[in-house]
Order: structure tokens, then C-alpha cells, then sequence
């Protein structure tokens, strides 16, 4: 992924995620694949953290339906 060799575009990377979220084109699933086994190792660590308030949105949403 292009965004583990550009620290701006990570820090970006969850507001860009919410905004395609929102707007569907990306699926709840899909996010939580990418977090749990679909990202290259080398800067995994760094995805699940920048993406690790979101998520823990996105289940919290989940619980309460």
C-alpha cells in the first residue's frame, strides 16, 4: 500500500476510509478484511492503529443494531 511510504497520506487514511464508507463504496466487511488479514505485513502495525478508532466505531454501531 502506498500510504506506509507516505506519512501524510496515513494520517489521512481514516478520514478517506469514513468518507468512502459513507458514502458505500466501501463495505464494513471489506474494511475489517483489510485490517484483519488483508494488509502487507510491512506496515500493518501502522493501518491497524490509524484505523483503530474507526473500527472500534463501526462495531460499536454493530453491537447496538
Amino acid at each position: 500500500m502506498q500510504c506506509y511510504e507516505d506519512v501524510k497520506l496515513m494520517k489521512l487514511l481514516p478520514e478517506i476510509i469514513r468518507s468512502l464508507y459513507d458514502q458505500d463504496v466501501l463495505a464494513e466487511d471489506t474494511i475489517l478484511h483489510w485490517l484483519r488479514k488483508g494488509t502487507n505485513p510491512k506496515g500493518r502495525q501502522t493501518f491497524v492503529k490509524a484505523l483503530e478508532p474507526f473500527v472500534n466505531w463501526l462495531e460499536e454501531a454493530e453491537e447496538e443494531e
